[in-house]
């Protein structure tokens, strides 16, 4: 088969998406504020924000890492690109389809709980507890973070960690200005988690169209 070279903009808009699926995903976003309470408990707004911003330093350190190691692993698969796109496709299709909830992967139905012992009394803390929270939450946004590890393992090491770093961007930067507009976010919460199976399913219905992109080696149709 002729090799095809996924487009690199859409990629890079797919992760970014993608960040933004896993944001709001059913196990994350309807327990923001009380995690926000938790992570930003400092009374000056300024703490508050440098400990959400550290979180999410950390949150996304793990993030990258994988990105780069499925990069990695994907430069020993040039020869086969073509065949990996395809069946990354297929995956992508499945969790996809997963997300919309017509079926469920168990693995993918809820975080992994891990103590944190630790207050988040400083930037470090906070940091080490988004390295943390990174390995908890990597089962509850399975499905998005897994269609971006496929895409990854696509390219080569440099093209995985921008893509990771990409995607913790669509989940972080949320974060960030949710502990800047916390009182908002309380408020709001309540009203979009009414909509959080519409969100699913239109999410999901991304995830497929892509899946079939990547099969049929059509991504470059938007560029």
């Amino acid at each position: 088969m002729t090799p095809i070279v996924v487009n690199t903009q859409i990629s890079y808009w797919s992760a970014f998406v993608g960040g933004l699926l896993g944001f709001f995903s059913p196990c994350i976003f309807p327990i923001l504020p009380g995690f926000l309470a938790f992570l930003v408990s400092s009374q000056k707004r300024g703490g508050a924000i440098s400990k959400a911003v550290a979180f999410s330093i950390g949150l996304s350190i793990i993030f990258v890492i994988l990105g780069l190691a499925t990069g990695t692993f994907g430069t020993f698969l040039t020869t086969y690109k073509r065949y990996v796109e395809i069946i990354g496709g297929i995956i992508v299709i499945i969790f996809g389809i997963s997300y919309t909830g017509l079926f469920t992967l168990p693995f993918f139905e809820k975080g992994i709980y891990i103590p944190f012992k630790r207050d988040v009394d400083s930037f470090w803390n906070a940091l080490l507890f988004g390295i943390v929270t990174a390995f908890a939450w990597t089962p509850c946004i399975g499905p998005a973070l897994g269609t971006i590890l496929t895409i990854a393992a696509t390219g080569n090491t440099l093209s995985g960690g921008i893509l990771l770093a990409i995607f913790s961007a669509g989940l972080v930067i949320p974060l960030i200005l949710s502990s800047i507009l916390i009182e908002i976010v309380n408020k709001i919460v309540g009203f979009i988690v009414k909509y959080q199976k519409a969100i699913n399913v239109i999410g999901g219905i991304v995830l497929v169209l892509f899946g079939i992109l990547m099969i049929w080696g059509k991504l470059t149709i938007f560029s």
